[in-house]
């Protein structure tokens, strides 16, 4: 399949607290620890099996995100004009994820002992460090508002296109064309002569008149889809003489014994 992008669902909670749905799953808080640990998983699991590229790691988490959320090139690109939100990746460094060296939230993890190979070592957000080589560095908030257009193309130029070709469809007027007048050939007859000239068809027996029927086949068999059935009990091929022995060979043909 195609992956498009990825996200986290990042939302923690520590084990007492996921214990509300020990009696009843429906009280259980939603959501599970997965920010930090979302590119070195998608990195071990995708670059490093070859089911990803490099390009393609890039764009299932950043740059399709951000065109998704129609806020491309502002985000997802490094640009001139573009957002100075950037990392730097070391695809040989290595680490354990446990829940006592992680920096979330709650006192466990669900990727627990998973090895990882590739790792961000500097995270660079509004063009301040904010993560270096496994230390959080504390800035003031630089958030601002993106405004975004609706109806991204990344996402409905592929349905704009498939509706505009379908009223185009609609307004298409119907082809005219004129009226065939030539010759028209019966396959009755053609039928009928082959069977009477061909000689591997002089022995077969047709169904008689009372029954529905069709000229025989090509090979000179009964056509199958011709009924054989009578209301008053007769079968088509009444008239014809049955042979007293019902198997002329044995099953893989004749032999004959030593003695």
């Amino acid at each position: 399949g195609t992956l498009s992008t990825t996200a986290s669902d990042h939302c923690t909670f520590n084990g007492n607290q996921k214990a509300l749905g020990k009696d009843d799953f429906r009280k259980i808080p939603h959501g599970v620890n997965g920010i930090e640990d979302r590119l070195p998983i998608i990195w071990a699991k995708g670059v490093e099996t070859g089911k990803l590229d490099i390009n393609q790691f890039v764009a299932v988490t950043s740059t399709n995100a951000a065109r998704i959320f129609n806020m491309y090139p502002k985000k997802g690109r490094i640009a001139v004009g573009s957002d100075a939100d950037c990392l730097i990746w070391d695809s040989e460094a290595t680490k354990t994820i446990s829940a006592s060296t992680h920096h979330q939230a709650c006192d466990f993890n669900i990727f627990e002992t998973f090895q990882c190979r590739g790792l961000p070592i500097v995270t660079i957000v509004d063009g301040k460090i904010a993560y270096e080589y496994g230390e959080l560095h504390v800035v003031q908030g630089s958030g601002k508002y993106i405004e975004t257009g609706c109806f991204t193309d990344y996402v409905y130029q592929k349905l704009t296109k498939r509706e505009q070709l379908r009223a185009e469809i609609l307004k298409q007027q119907t082809v005219e064309r004129e009226l065939y007048t030539g010759d028209v050939v019966d396959l009755t007859k053609s039928l009928s002569n082959e069977s009477k000239t061909s000689p591997k068809h002089a022995n077969h027996e047709l169904p008689a008149a009372g029954f529905h029927n069709r000229p025989a086949t090509r090979a000179g068999a009964r056509n199958l889809f011709d009924s054989s059935f009578m209301l008053s009990g007769e079968q088509w091929d009444d008239g014809s003489v049955r042979k007293t022995t019902r198997v002329q060979q044995p099953p893989g043909g004749q032999s004959k014994g030593l003695w």
